[in-house]
């Protein structure tokens, strides 16, 4: 069978738009920041207000800088919760009609009323302090802001440093997020098995000083087949393994699957802020997938990854 590599943080250059703006390291004008780690508080957005997120990412041989702040969310963007258990919850696509449908630069809404889509938005300069090297970012024509993933050196923080995220402000007023440095994770190599009716536990190597930190943990099993639902478990302490619930797993399963699904963790660290256009978030993360074994899913690419006698369906399942 062939194998995919997907690059998790990353897609959101794809979705977001490519190239980079001006990136350069920025000797400091201002003073310098004394968060105690100690006092930080893991705290990301809710997807109902998150406009605009920022992301340094540990990867396994770069760190990167991107991120992008939009005038308003995308209402059909926010998945309403099926079911919870503890940390975890069932997320599920909603479905929102207008009539008459909307126009091409508009979205429908809550209530069946036409948005205006939002669009990105210019939030200054943008100055990342507590790196190995002190970043300057300022937006491209999309108004995306990414260093590029061979500017900084690597890794590009040390765990447990103290990251501060400042926009200097412009179509959006001037914000400042704080953030500490994660330790990279290392997750048991491997696939997973997921059957329905039977909790998972994963695993991973607990960070010594996990402090602000957390373990995020999503389960996607339809990232080809357009299917609106995931398991999303967040705020999960940073102990080294973690359950997931069978009664979730069976619901999601019940939604359907496409091929190649597979499980996401990340440690990270979160600070949130509140702007005139949502809310803006800051996450310092390192990131791993791992394929899920589904008993009689079989995944493809094309044809040739099939059994005999059947072929690759859209949804890169074999029927």
């Amino acid at each position: 069978m062939k194998t995919r590599d997907y690059a998790g943080y990353l897609l959101l250059l794809s979705v977001w738009g490519t190239g980079c703006g001006s990136t350069s390291p920025a000797p400091s004008t201002e003073p310098e920041d004394t968060t105690d780690t100690s006092e930080l508080r893991y705290e990301p957005c809710d997807a109902s207000q998150r406009v605009g997120q920022f992301t340094v990412e540990l990867g396994a041989d770069y760190t990167a800088v991107q991120g992008r702040v939009f005038s308003g969310v995308v209402p059909a963007q926010v998945r309403q919760v099926e079911a919870q258990e503890g940390e975890c919850r069932l997320l599920r696509g909603r479905t929102l009609f207008c009539e008459p449908t909307c126009g091409a630069s508009q979205t429908c809404g809550e209530g069946g009323v036409c948005i205006p889509y939002p669009t990105a938005r210019n939030v200054g300069s943008i100055r990342l302090r507590g790196l190995k090297t002190e970043l300057s970012l300022t937006p491209n024509s999309g108004r995306f802001y990414s260093s590029g993933a061979s500017t900084l050196p690597h890794p590009g923080f040390d765990e447990g440093a103290r990251i501060q995220l400042v926009a200097s402000g412009a179509e959006v007023e001037a914000f400042t997020l704080r953030a500490q440095g994660v330790g990279a994770l290392s997750v048991p190599e491997g696939p997973i098995t997921l059957e329905r009716g039977k909790p998972i536990t994963v695993s991973w190597t607990p960070s010594a000083a996990p402090g602000a930190a957390r373990v995020h943990i999503l389960v996607d099993l339809a990232h080809h087949g357009g299917i609106a639902a995931s398991l999303e478990c967040d705020g999960v302490a940073d102990t080294g393994s973690f359950t997931l619930p069978s009664g979730l797993i069976s619901r999601l399963l019940d939604v359907g699957v496409a091929g190649f699904p597979k499980l996401t963790l990340s440690r990270r660290s979160a600070d949130s802020a509140a702007t005139s256009a949502g809310c803006v978030e800051l996450l310092v993360l390192s990131q791993v997938d791992r394929e899920l074994l589904i008993p009689g899913l079989v995944s493809c690419s094309d044809d040739e990854d099939c059994p005999e006698g059947k072929t690759c369906r859209p949804d890169l399942t074999c029927q």
